[in-house]
């Protein structure tokens, strides 16, 4: 699945297989597929998304953000 990373400083596109998040009310595991979403993503939480190649990257969201899901991509939107 393709993920955008949208802030005030930076653009960038991603293809991943999966992406987990931490919200208010938990913790998720986002994959290819899912069904379409809207997430509240928590101040200082971990945002991980894994690419194809197994690597995986880690972002604190220090002011949170919001994450729109729909079948094929995700766009995460961050300040």
């Amino acid at each position: 699945m393709m993920l955008k990373i949208y802030s005030t400083t930076e653009f960038q596109e991603v293809e991943v297989v999966w992406i987990e998040i931490s919200t208010p009310e938990g913790s998720f595991v986002i994959q290819k597929n899912h069904a379409p979403s809207l997430f509240l993503l928590g101040e200082e939480k971990e945002f991980i998304y894994r690419y194809r190649t197994g690597k995986q990257d880690i972002r604190v969201l220090k002011n949170g953000g919001l994450l729109h899901v729909t079948r094929d991509q995700a766009e995460l939107f961050i300040n």
